[in-house]
């Protein structure tokens, strides 16, 4: 299956969606419980915690900026604990995407279609997400990028509208609540709002174009989702109260359900279900998303889209027996889901981050002794053409002291015929063999002296095909030229002696003739 990849802008825009998801219903209820009418400063402490969340889950995309976080658990702790904890985190997105459906179920059937059951709806939304999982990321993004301005522009409607009935005596006095329901109320935010951006790193940073900027957008989408969240508390706490808040399951509706303008504009609380709507079908795909493409990979499938159709059967199936009522689902979310999400969104994240470090110093460490190995051959190599060179530097003194010896005989022919010619002279016939004899004699030594300089220069040349040292060549050229000057100079002894005995024989001739 091809690589999809969107853009940054794309990236940003389905951050800020993801971030608010459900929140933007059931957080202000949640948090107003505890913390009262400072729910608002939980909240925003909150959104500056989630900084650091954020920035834990970049620094683990840049350590695999290929990989995507199924992929990355394998790699990191290997195929066996990696599989371990891909299956963890996997019950957690099924669970948390069945848990979704239940939740529109809950909404739609408590407040706009009582006589509907929640099967109906669970079913109708499902069939959306697995159209646009099988359609892949890329169209998912340009979906994402239609809704977020209708989703701006009705956010904007809405507080506009519901500000003229703000009353500021509902949040007095400020500070008032206990740092524990404070810590709470933290705790409980960021679980909601932060902990799902995990599912981020299914597309971030491989499936991203522009890392860089991906990164400052992942920062800006999460800052625009939690000011949205703020601001809904806030108006929601100077609205109906911090007591009526609490009450209220989904206040944020209730909220919308205040506007009246001129007496004419009302009930449009449908447009708070709409940025509902929006918010959790974002969320939603992200989970099934993830479910889907993380079970293919552990079965290392090359598609995913097989697995669309069950594991959509299997999550709607889950939505209807995931909570038997909404007292159960207020009990999990508050006391359940802050542990369970903890361990599998930021320890595992941790972990794999850590794990990520000391393989790229080891890994750091081994390119450089690689580096200090290849310098050391490197020098070797220069010692070797430092060697060579200077062996090709000796070969000019070897040609030449071949030259010498092939010029010796030469010049011993030279010698020996001019002293054989006074004896030719005067000689008879007998005379006049015997220097045939000694040229004949010289030539064969002058070519046995030619083969054997011929063979020297075979046996150097072999040597300087296989590098030796320049002082063994040396060496045995000086022991061949000096044998050589041996076995010449004997021959040029002999061949005097024989010139000096010839005149001898020629005048005992004379006298016996005479």
């Amino acid at each position: 299956m091809e690589k999809e990849v969107i853009s940054s802008r794309q990236f940003t825009i389905i951050t800020f969606l993801l971030s608010i998801g459900t929140a933007i219903l059931i957080i202000p209820s949640s948090i107003a419980s505890s913390s009262k009418q400072d729910a608002w400063i939980a909240a925003s402490i909150g959104v500056v915690i989630s900084l650091l969340v954020v920035k834990l889950f970049v620094t683990l995309g840049d350590q695999t900026p290929t990989l995507n976080f199924i992929e990355a658990n394998e790699k990191l702790l290997g195929r066996f604990f990696g599989k371990i904890t891909v299956v963890c985190f996997l019950s957690l997105t099924l669970f948390a995407g069945g848990e979704l459906l239940y939740f529109i179920g809950a909404f739609m059937k408590t407040e706009v279609m009582p006589e509907t059951p929640t099967m109906a709806f669970a079913l109708l939304f499902i069939i959306i997400i697995m159209y646009a999982t099988y359609l892949g990321i890329e169209n998912f993004a340009r979906s994402a990028e239609i809704l977020f301005p209708m989703f701006v522009l009705i956010f904007i409607f809405f507080v506009v509208s519901i500000t003229p009935q703000i009353k500021f005596e509902n949040i007095q006095p400020i500070m008032e609540a206990s740092k524990t329901s404070i810590l709470y109320s933290i705790i409980r935010f960021i679980s909601v709002f932060s902990f799902s951006l995990v599912m981020l790193l299914m597309i971030y940073p491989a499936s991203v174009n522009v890392q860089q900027s991906s990164k400052k957008g992942f920062f800006i989408g999460m800052l625009l989702g939690g000011f949205v969240l703020v601001t809904l508390i806030i108006l929601s706490i100077l609205v109906l109260g911090p007591a009526n808040t609490a009450s209220r399951t989904f206040p944020s509706y209730a909220l919308a359900q205040r506007i009246s303008i001129g007496n004419f504009l009302q009930r449009i609380e449908i447009i708070m279900a709409f940025m509902w709507i929006v918010s959790i079908f974002i969320r939603t795909f992200m989970y099934f998303y993830t479910t889907v493409v993380g079970i293919a990979q552990i079965m290392k499938l090359k598609d995913h889209r097989p697995l669309i159709l069950p594991m959509g059967i299997i999550m709607v199936g889950l939505s209807q027996i995931v909570h038997p009522d909404i007292v159960h689902s207020n009990i999990y979310n508050d006391e359940i889901w802050p542990i369970y999400a903890f361990v599998c969104t930021i320890l595992l994240p941790i972990l794999l981050l850590i794990v990520a470090v000391i393989r790229n110093r080891k890994s750091l460490g081994n390119s450089t002794e690689m580096g200090h190995a290849d310098s050391n051959e490197g020098l070797m190599t220069d010692a070797s053409n430092a060697v060579s060179n200077q062996v090709n530097q000796t070969k000019p003194d070897n040609t030449d002291s071949h030259q010498e010896n092939q010029a010796k005989p030469n010049n011993m022919n030279s010698n020996q015929e001019n002293q054989t010619k006074p004896a030719t002279m005067d000689s008879n016939q007998d005379i006049q063999t015997k220097p045939a004899t000694m040229n004949s004699n010289q030539e064969n030594q002058t070519n046995d002296a030619n083969t054997d300089s011929t063979q020297d220069n075979q046996d150097n040349q072999e040597k300087i095909d296989n590098p030796v040292s320049t002082q063994d060549n040396q060496d045995k050229s000086a022991t061949s030229n000096s044998s050589q000057v041996i076995q010449s100079e004997a021959g040029n002894a002999t061949s005097k002696q024989d010139d000096q005995a010839t005149p001898d024989k020629t005048s005992s001739d004379k006298k016996n003739l005479e």
